[in-house]
């Protein structure tokens, strides 16, 4: 354990997790909703620092978490906890698509998306409320999708955020066996051609029941507790990608990396990379790291691309190197 900062331990996760983390958060948690680029309505959960009222003055500080792919503000509960005891101010929007926002497909397991910039133009929307009700510098700490929604947000407002996180960062899908010019191909053929809002083939339909062994974490203890939250909670089994979201998530990393894109953005950021990731393609990440005019690059060993999900001996760096890059001058 961080000889600094008192974490969970997974041997004892569950009830710590009830008794103490989840009481906790819920006497500084508040649910609400903005209107999106278009109007529609987007869920986001508050948690104030300075305690239950919903208000943020309190804090000096407020970090912004902009969750991955298939995630809800719910999955982000354990950092979000440690966020507070840091003193800051925790905002977690829920993208289009998912949780408890605006979906535009019946199935709540689908996950989908008509273009990338739409959930860069609702995060701008966001950001710039969050701007309004708090005083004090912003953060961003963002995992896998978010970090390309965060990283389209930054290149647009290059100084909004004082620091940036940015955890698995998915500048590039990883497309498996099939070349990316060949997925990028398929996947635009499929949406031409009608079924941008079908279930893609390389998708599955929701287990009901997720298995360890198949997810993105190393932490039994952690997989476990957000598996039977979303296992029992029907707004928040988002599973499958449709062939829309597949397309535009492959050609975003296009926009992500246009020339003298990345170069624009001011906010110093961390990339941390996952050693057994198999989501995302790690040479598109390391070309980000090297564009940007304040980066620092690190690879976590032995994580797989949930590196929040680790293991304790894992994790706890982990967490440390958020807080401490955070903090730092």
């Amino acid at each position: 354990m961080s000889e600094k900062r008192a974490y969970v331990s997974e041997a004892d996760y569950a009830r710590r997790m009830k008794e103490t983390v989840l009481p906790y958060l819920n006497a500084r948690r508040y649910d609400g909703y903005f209107a999106g680029y278009d109007g529609n309505l987007l869920h986001y959960v508050k948690y104030a620092a300075g305690g239950g009222d919903g208000g943020a003055e309190a804090a000096q500080k407020t970090a912004i978490i902009s969750h991955g792919f298939t995630e809800s503000a719910e999955k982000w509960r354990e950092l979000a906890y440690y966020f507070l005891q840091e003193g800051y101010n925790v905002y977690i929007p829920e993208h289009r698509g998912h949780g408890l926002s605006y979906r535009k497909t019946a199935d709540k397991t689908l996950t989908h998306i008509d273009r990338f910039s739409e959930y860069a133009d609702d995060f701008e929307i966001f950001c710039d409320t969050v701007r309004a009700e708090t005083t004090g510098e912003i953060y961003l700490y963002a995992h896998s999708m978010g970090c390309a929604i965060g990283m389209l947000f930054m290149e647009r407002q290059p100084a909004f955020f004082k620091k940036a996180f940015l955890s698995s960062p998915m500048v590039v899908p990883n497309p498996g066996k099939v070349p990316l010019w060949l997925a990028r191909l398929l996947m635009k053929i499929a949406v031409k051609t009608g079924k941008s809002e079908k279930r893609a083939f390389i998708s599955s339909p929701y287990p009901g029941d997720e298995k360890f062994e198949d997810s993105a974490r190393t932490s039994r203890a952690r997989f476990d507790e957000y598996n039977e939250f979303k296992r029992t909670h029907e707004d928040y089994q988002n599973y499958s990608s449709t062939y829309g979201w597949v397309y535009n998530s492959l050609i975003a990393g296009k926009q992500i990396l246009k020339k003298g894109a990345p170069e624009r953005v001011e906010t110093p950021v961390f990339i941390a990379a996952a050693e057994n990731d198999t989501l995302v393609l790690r040479k598109p990440q390391i070309a980000l790291s090297k564009r940007l005019k304040n980066c620092r690059f690190e690879v976590f060993a032995g994580a797989k691309h949930e590196i929040y999900g680790s293991e304790d001996g894992v994790a706890f760096g982990y967490f440390d190197a958020i807080f401490d890059f955070f903090a730092a001058p």
